[in-house]
Protein backbone atom coordinates (compact mmCIF):
# COMPACT_ATOMS: atom_id res chain seq x y z
CA UNK A 1 0.00 0.00 0.00
CA UNK A 2 1.38 3.46 -1.15
CA UNK A 3 0.73 5.87 1.98
CA UNK A 4 2.62 8.84 0.60
CA UNK A 5 0.60 12.14 1.32
CA UNK A 6 0.54 13.66 -2.07
CA UNK A 7 0.81 17.38 -2.24
CA UNK A 8 -2.81 18.60 -1.98
CA UNK A 9 -3.73 16.87 1.16
CA UNK A 10 -0.53 18.06 2.87
CA UNK A 11 -1.53 21.82 2.08
CA UNK A 12 -5.24 20.70 3.24
CA UNK A 13 -3.90 19.36 6.40
CA UNK A 14 -1.70 22.61 7.29
CA UNK A 15 -4.66 24.33 6.39
CA UNK A 16 -6.62 22.65 9.12
CA UNK A 17 -3.99 23.25 11.34
CA UNK A 18 -3.71 26.96 10.89
CA UNK A 19 -7.63 26.99 11.51
CA UNK A 20 -7.65 25.60 14.79
CA UNK A 21 -4.90 27.16 16.15
CA UNK A 22 -6.60 30.23 15.33
CA UNK A 23 -9.33 29.05 16.76
CA UNK A 24 -7.37 27.76 19.88
CA UNK A 25 -5.76 31.39 19.90
CA UNK A 26 -9.38 33.26 19.72
CA UNK A 27 -10.57 30.92 22.82
CA UNK A 28 -7.54 31.84 24.65
CA UNK A 29 -7.67 35.57 24.51
CA UNK A 30 -11.57 35.15 24.96
CA UNK A 31 -10.76 33.43 28.14
CA UNK A 32 -7.98 35.71 29.40
CA UNK A 33 -10.40 38.79 28.59
CA UNK A 34 -13.13 36.73 31.19
CA UNK A 35 -10.75 36.04 33.74
CA UNK A 36 -9.36 40.16 33.59
CA UNK A 37 -13.29 41.22 33.38
CA UNK A 38 -14.30 39.24 36.80
CA UNK A 39 -11.00 39.77 38.63
CA UNK A 40 -11.52 43.64 37.54
CA UNK A 41 -15.29 43.42 38.72
CA UNK A 42 -14.55 41.66 42.38
CA UNK A 43 -12.41 44.42 42.84
CA UNK A 44 -14.93 46.86 42.26
CA UNK A 45 -17.19 45.20 44.37
CA UNK A 46 -14.66 45.39 47.29
CA UNK A 47 -14.32 48.99 47.01
CA UNK A 48 -17.46 49.93 46.73
CA UNK A 49 -18.57 47.50 49.50
CA UNK A 50 -15.80 49.27 51.88
CA UNK A 51 -16.68 52.83 50.42
CA UNK A 52 -20.35 52.27 51.71
CA UNK A 53 -19.32 50.54 54.77
CA UNK A 54 -17.23 53.66 55.91
CA UNK A 55 -20.17 55.95 55.11
CA UNK A 56 -22.71 54.02 57.47
CA UNK A 57 -20.16 53.83 60.15
CA UNK A 58 -19.17 58.02 59.43
CA UNK A 59 -23.31 58.71 59.25
CA UNK A 60 -23.79 57.07 62.61
CA UNK A 61 -20.84 58.35 64.46
CA UNK A 62 -22.42 61.70 63.34
CA UNK A 63 -25.71 60.61 64.23
CA UNK A 64 -24.29 59.67 68.36
CA UNK A 65 -22.19 62.88 68.74
CA UNK A 66 -23.88 65.98 67.19
CA UNK A 67 -26.99 67.42 66.50
CA UNK A 68 -30.57 66.09 67.20
CA UNK A 69 -33.09 64.00 66.57
CA UNK A 70 -36.62 63.67 68.76
CA UNK A 71 -38.89 60.76 68.91
CA UNK A 72 -42.49 61.83 68.27
CA UNK A 73 -41.78 65.79 69.13
CA UNK A 74 -41.72 66.52 72.46
CA UNK A 75 -43.87 63.79 72.73
CA UNK A 76 -40.79 62.28 74.74
CA UNK A 77 -38.25 63.83 72.85
CA UNK A 78 -35.24 61.87 72.77
CA UNK A 79 -32.30 64.01 72.20
CA UNK A 80 -28.70 63.47 71.06
CA UNK A 81 -26.14 66.48 71.85
CA UNK A 82 -22.55 66.22 72.82
CA UNK A 83 -22.19 66.50 76.37
CA UNK A 84 -20.12 69.87 75.62
CA UNK A 85 -22.77 71.47 73.44
CA UNK A 86 -23.59 75.15 74.29
CA UNK A 87 -26.09 77.60 73.04
CA UNK A 88 -26.03 81.30 72.63
CA UNK A 89 -26.40 82.90 75.70
CA UNK A 90 -28.18 85.86 74.13
CA UNK A 91 -31.58 84.52 73.55
CA UNK A 92 -34.63 85.09 70.92
CA UNK A 93 -38.25 85.91 72.05
CA UNK A 94 -40.33 84.18 70.01
CA UNK A 95 -43.89 84.95 71.99
CA UNK A 96 -44.59 87.78 74.22
CA UNK A 97 -42.12 90.24 75.92
CA UNK A 98 -44.68 92.54 75.54
CA UNK A 99 -45.34 92.66 79.08
CA UNK A 100 -48.37 91.18 80.58
CA UNK A 101 -51.64 91.26 78.92
CA UNK A 102 -54.66 89.80 77.30
CA UNK A 103 -53.67 90.77 73.69
CA UNK A 104 -53.07 88.55 70.86
CA UNK A 105 -49.32 89.58 71.23
CA UNK A 106 -49.06 89.38 74.61
CA UNK A 107 -48.72 86.53 77.48
CA UNK A 108 -49.64 86.78 81.28
CA UNK A 109 -47.51 84.05 83.24
CA UNK A 110 -47.36 81.39 80.65
CA UNK A 111 -46.27 77.67 82.20
CA UNK A 112 -45.80 74.70 80.27
CA UNK A 113 -45.23 74.53 76.27
CA UNK A 114 -45.29 72.64 73.28
CA UNK A 115 -42.85 72.57 69.99
CA UNK A 116 -44.06 71.47 66.88
CA UNK A 117 -41.24 70.76 64.87
CA UNK A 118 -43.35 69.66 61.81
CA UNK A 119 -45.97 73.56 61.66
CA UNK A 120 -42.86 75.48 62.79
CA UNK A 121 -44.74 77.41 65.98
CA UNK A 122 -45.16 76.76 69.78
CA UNK A 123 -48.30 75.89 71.47
CA UNK A 124 -48.46 77.72 75.27
CA UNK A 125 -50.18 77.58 78.41
CA UNK A 126 -51.11 81.10 79.22
CA UNK A 127 -52.09 80.72 82.39
CA UNK A 128 -53.06 84.17 83.18
CA UNK A 129 -55.25 84.49 80.00
CA UNK A 130 -56.89 80.67 80.80
CA UNK A 131 -56.45 80.34 76.84
CA UNK A 132 -53.96 77.92 75.23
CA UNK A 133 -52.06 80.02 72.31
CA UNK A 134 -50.23 78.88 69.01
CA UNK A 135 -47.47 80.91 68.30
CA UNK A 136 -45.80 80.61 64.90
CA UNK A 137 -41.98 81.08 64.82
CA UNK A 138 -41.59 84.57 63.22
CA UNK A 139 -44.98 85.91 64.23
CA UNK A 140 -45.77 89.04 65.97
CA UNK A 141 -48.62 87.55 67.59
CA UNK A 142 -50.30 84.39 68.69
CA UNK A 143 -53.29 82.54 67.85
CA UNK A 144 -56.07 81.29 70.10
CA UNK A 145 -56.56 77.76 69.52
CA UNK A 146 -58.25 76.54 72.87
CA UNK A 147 -59.75 78.84 75.81
CA UNK A 148 -59.88 82.51 75.43
CA UNK A 149 -63.59 82.76 76.89
CA UNK A 150 -62.76 84.12 80.38
CA UNK A 151 -61.75 82.36 83.74
CA UNK A 152 -64.82 79.23 84.17
CA UNK A 153 -65.18 76.00 84.77
CA UNK A 154 -67.59 75.30 81.33
CA UNK A 155 -67.30 72.82 78.56
CA UNK A 156 -65.29 75.94 76.34
CA UNK A 157 -63.88 77.69 79.61
CA UNK A 158 -60.30 76.81 81.00
CA UNK A 159 -59.02 77.71 84.51
CA UNK A 160 -55.07 78.53 84.49
CA UNK A 161 -54.18 75.89 82.44
CA UNK A 162 -50.62 74.58 83.42
CA UNK A 163 -49.67 72.20 80.20
CA UNK A 164 -50.64 71.35 77.12
CA UNK A 165 -49.19 68.53 74.29
CA UNK A 166 -50.56 67.28 71.08
CA UNK A 167 -52.09 64.07 69.95
CA UNK A 168 -49.87 61.81 67.89
CA UNK A 169 -51.94 62.22 64.91
CA UNK A 170 -51.69 65.89 66.07
CA UNK A 171 -55.62 66.29 65.44
CA UNK A 172 -56.07 66.98 69.21
CA UNK A 173 -54.77 69.21 71.81
CA UNK A 174 -54.57 67.88 75.44
CA UNK A 175 -54.82 70.60 77.91
CA UNK A 176 -53.73 70.23 81.71
CA UNK A 177 -57.01 72.56 83.18
CA UNK A 178 -55.06 72.70 86.32
CA UNK A 179 -57.62 74.83 88.62
CA UNK A 180 -60.59 73.07 87.25
CA UNK A 181 -58.55 69.81 88.06
CA UNK A 182 -59.23 67.98 84.53
CA UNK A 183 -57.73 67.13 81.21
CA UNK A 184 -59.56 68.74 78.00
CA UNK A 185 -59.19 67.09 74.86
CA UNK A 186 -59.61 69.85 72.45
CA UNK A 187 -59.74 69.79 68.59
CA UNK A 188 -57.69 71.70 66.48
CA UNK A 189 -59.69 71.40 63.64
CA UNK A 190 -63.44 72.57 65.07
CA UNK A 191 -62.41 74.69 67.98
CA UNK A 192 -66.17 73.86 69.25
CA UNK A 193 -65.05 70.37 69.65
CA UNK A 194 -63.87 70.35 72.97
CA UNK A 195 -64.83 66.95 75.42
CA UNK A 196 -63.40 66.71 79.27
CA UNK A 197 -61.02 63.76 78.55
CA UNK A 198 -60.03 63.07 82.15
CA UNK A 199 -62.43 64.25 85.44
CA UNK A 200 -61.09 64.81 89.15
CA UNK A 201 -57.31 65.09 88.54
CA UNK A 202 -55.09 67.39 89.85
CA UNK A 203 -52.87 67.17 86.57
CA UNK A 204 -49.99 69.66 86.41
CA UNK A 205 -47.37 68.40 83.85
CA UNK A 206 -48.14 66.17 80.57
CA UNK A 207 -46.29 63.63 78.78
CA UNK A 208 -46.60 61.50 75.47
CA UNK A 209 -44.89 58.65 75.01
CA UNK A 210 -43.97 57.24 71.45
CA UNK A 211 -46.64 54.66 71.26
CA UNK A 212 -48.86 58.15 72.03
CA UNK A 213 -49.95 56.99 75.15
CA UNK A 214 -50.80 59.60 77.93
CA UNK A 215 -48.61 60.59 80.63
CA UNK A 216 -49.86 62.87 84.37
CA UNK A 217 -48.44 64.60 86.67
CA UNK A 218 -50.24 64.31 89.60
CA UNK A 219 -49.70 67.37 92.65
CA UNK A 220 -52.97 66.23 94.32
CA UNK A 221 -51.98 62.32 94.58
CA UNK A 222 -48.26 62.81 94.57
CA UNK A 223 -48.00 60.27 91.44
CA UNK A 224 -47.53 59.77 87.71
CA UNK A 225 -50.30 57.92 85.63
CA UNK A 226 -50.39 56.40 82.47
CA UNK A 227 -53.02 56.55 80.11
CA UNK A 228 -53.87 54.62 77.05
CA UNK A 229 -56.23 55.72 74.29
CA UNK A 230 -59.39 54.94 75.62
CA UNK A 231 -58.45 53.98 78.95
CA UNK A 232 -60.82 54.67 81.71
CA UNK A 233 -58.21 54.43 84.47
CA UNK A 234 -54.89 55.26 84.43
CA UNK A 235 -51.69 53.66 85.82
CA UNK A 236 -49.52 54.08 88.17
CA UNK A 237 -45.89 54.32 86.95
CA UNK A 238 -44.65 56.77 89.66
CA UNK A 239 -45.30 57.40 93.52
CA UNK A 240 -48.60 56.37 94.08
CA UNK A 241 -47.53 55.81 98.13
CA UNK A 242 -48.58 58.65 99.31
CA UNK A 243 -47.31 61.76 100.15
CA UNK A 244 -43.33 60.99 101.42
CA UNK A 245 -39.72 61.65 100.27
CA UNK A 246 -38.59 58.02 100.35
CA UNK A 247 -37.22 56.71 96.71
CA UNK A 248 -41.00 54.93 95.98
CA UNK A 249 -42.82 58.15 96.85
CA UNK A 250 -43.46 61.96 95.85
CA UNK A 251 -44.76 65.49 96.86
CA UNK A 252 -46.06 67.40 94.39
CA UNK A 253 -44.48 66.69 91.36
CA UNK A 254 -44.53 69.15 88.25
CA UNK A 255 -43.39 68.71 85.28
CA UNK A 256 -42.19 65.66 83.55
CA UNK A 257 -40.43 64.18 80.79
CA UNK A 258 -40.68 60.48 79.03
CA UNK A 259 -37.85 58.92 76.98
CA UNK A 260 -37.72 56.55 74.52
CA UNK A 261 -37.27 53.61 76.72
CA UNK A 262 -40.65 55.16 78.40
CA UNK A 263 -38.26 56.20 82.02
CA UNK A 264 -40.27 58.99 83.91
CA UNK A 265 -38.04 61.97 84.44
CA UNK A 266 -40.41 63.71 87.54
CA UNK A 267 -39.29 67.45 88.95
CA UNK A 268 -40.49 66.42 92.42
CA UNK A 269 -41.04 70.00 93.52
CA UNK A 270 -41.48 69.47 97.14
CA UNK A 271 -38.96 66.93 97.55
CA UNK A 272 -36.61 69.27 96.49
CA UNK A 273 -35.48 67.08 93.56
CA UNK A 274 -35.46 65.13 90.03
CA UNK A 275 -36.44 61.69 90.19
CA UNK A 276 -36.04 59.07 87.54
CA UNK A 277 -38.61 55.84 87.56
CA UNK A 278 -37.72 53.49 84.75
CA UNK A 279 -40.58 51.31 83.18
CA UNK A 280 -41.67 49.06 85.66
CA UNK A 281 -39.84 50.50 88.68
CA UNK A 282 -41.26 49.80 92.06
CA UNK A 283 -39.00 53.14 93.55
CA UNK A 284 -37.11 55.85 91.55
CA UNK A 285 -33.73 56.75 91.24
CA UNK A 286 -32.46 60.62 92.53
CA UNK A 287 -30.85 62.24 89.20
CA UNK A 288 -30.46 65.66 90.61
CA UNK A 289 -29.17 66.93 92.89
CA UNK A 290 -26.56 64.62 93.17
CA UNK A 291 -26.27 65.18 96.95
CA UNK A 292 -29.22 65.96 99.59
CA UNK A 293 -27.04 66.13 102.45
CA UNK A 294 -24.57 68.23 104.37
CA UNK A 295 -23.39 72.15 102.91
CA UNK A 296 -24.31 70.57 99.61
CA UNK A 297 -28.14 70.55 99.99
CA UNK A 298 -31.14 70.96 97.89
CA UNK A 299 -32.59 74.25 99.75
CA UNK A 300 -32.05 76.46 97.17
CA UNK A 301 -33.33 73.69 94.45
CA UNK A 302 -36.88 73.62 94.04
CA UNK A 303 -37.09 72.04 90.07
CA UNK A 304 -40.39 72.75 87.99
CA UNK A 305 -39.29 71.72 84.61
CA UNK A 306 -37.22 68.71 83.19
CA UNK A 307 -36.10 67.29 79.94
CA UNK A 308 -33.35 64.45 79.15
CA UNK A 309 -31.37 63.89 76.20
CA UNK A 310 -29.91 61.06 74.64
CA UNK A 311 -26.91 60.62 77.01
CA UNK A 312 -29.01 60.93 79.88
CA UNK A 313 -27.98 64.01 81.14
CA UNK A 314 -30.83 65.94 82.39
CA UNK A 315 -31.52 69.88 81.92
CA UNK A 316 -33.69 71.63 84.93
CA UNK A 317 -35.37 74.90 85.51
CA UNK A 318 -36.58 75.79 89.05
CA UNK A 319 -38.45 78.60 90.57
CA UNK A 320 -35.37 80.09 92.79
CA UNK A 321 -32.46 80.03 90.65
CA UNK A 322 -32.46 81.70 87.21
CA UNK A 323 -30.85 79.58 85.11
CA UNK A 324 -30.78 76.23 83.11
CA UNK A 325 -28.69 73.50 84.63
CA UNK A 326 -27.73 70.27 83.46
CA UNK A 327 -26.85 67.36 85.61
CA UNK A 328 -24.88 64.50 83.99
CA UNK A 329 -24.99 60.72 84.93
CA UNK A 330 -23.57 60.75 88.49
CA UNK A 331 -22.81 64.24 88.78
CA UNK A 332 -23.11 65.86 92.16
CA UNK A 333 -23.85 69.42 91.18
CA UNK A 334 -25.23 71.13 87.89
CA UNK A 335 -23.43 72.96 85.69
CA UNK A 336 -25.30 76.38 84.18
CA UNK A 337 -26.07 76.22 80.18
CA UNK A 338 -28.18 79.14 79.60
CA UNK A 339 -29.21 82.20 82.20
CA UNK A 340 -27.14 84.74 84.54
CA UNK A 341 -27.17 84.08 88.44
CA UNK A 342 -28.81 87.23 88.21
CA UNK A 343 -32.53 87.44 87.38
CA UNK A 344 -34.04 90.19 85.30
CA UNK A 345 -35.34 90.98 81.88
CA UNK A 346 -32.35 91.31 79.31
CA UNK A 347 -32.04 88.64 76.66
CA UNK A 348 -29.09 86.72 78.63
CA UNK A 349 -31.35 86.72 81.66
CA UNK A 350 -34.39 85.02 82.59
CA UNK A 351 -36.39 85.71 85.76
CA UNK A 352 -38.71 82.71 87.38
CA UNK A 353 -38.59 79.63 85.01
CA UNK A 354 -41.21 77.13 84.23
CA UNK A 355 -41.34 74.82 81.31
CA UNK A 356 -38.56 73.85 78.84
CA UNK A 357 -37.77 71.75 75.96
CA UNK A 358 -35.82 71.38 72.66
CA UNK A 359 -36.76 70.97 69.11
CA UNK A 360 -35.21 69.10 66.48
CA UNK A 361 -32.32 71.14 66.00
CA UNK A 362 -31.27 71.41 69.56
CA UNK A 363 -32.12 74.51 70.60
CA UNK A 364 -33.74 75.33 73.80
CA UNK A 365 -37.01 77.12 74.52
CA UNK A 366 -37.54 78.05 78.36
CA UNK A 367 -40.93 79.54 79.21
CA UNK A 368 -39.24 82.96 81.42
CA UNK A 369 -42.62 83.16 83.81
CA UNK A 370 -41.90 86.57 85.27
CA UNK A 371 -41.33 88.14 82.34
CA UNK A 372 -43.96 86.48 80.28
CA UNK A 373 -42.27 85.57 77.06
CA UNK A 374 -40.96 82.43 75.72
CA UNK A 375 -36.83 82.46 75.10
CA UNK A 376 -35.24 80.66 72.47
CA UNK A 377 -31.57 79.99 72.75
CA UNK A 378 -30.07 78.60 69.72
CA UNK A 379 -27.40 75.79 69.83
CA UNK A 380 -23.83 76.26 68.63
CA UNK A 381 -22.56 74.10 66.01
CA UNK A 382 -19.21 73.03 66.23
Amino acid sequence: MNNRIEPDESVEVNSNTTRLRRVYEHFRKRKLFWIIFFITLIVVIIIIAAITATMKRTKKEKISTTTTTTTSEQLTSSLIIKKSMKWKQNAITIAGDNEKGNELNQLDAPQGIYIDNDDQSVYIADAGNHRIVRWKFGANNGEIVAGGNGIGWEINQLNNPSDVVLDKKKEYLIICDQANIRVMKWSRQNNQDQQILIHNIGCSGLAMDNNGDLYISDWREHQVTHWKQGDTEGIVVAGGNGKGNQLNQLDGPQYIFVDEYHSVYIADFGNKRVMKWMKDATEGTLVAPGQVSGENSSSMFEPVGVVADHMGNIYVSDVINHQIMRWSPGAIEGVPVVGEEEGGWGPTQLSRLVDLSFDRQGNLYVVDTHNDRIQKFVIVLD
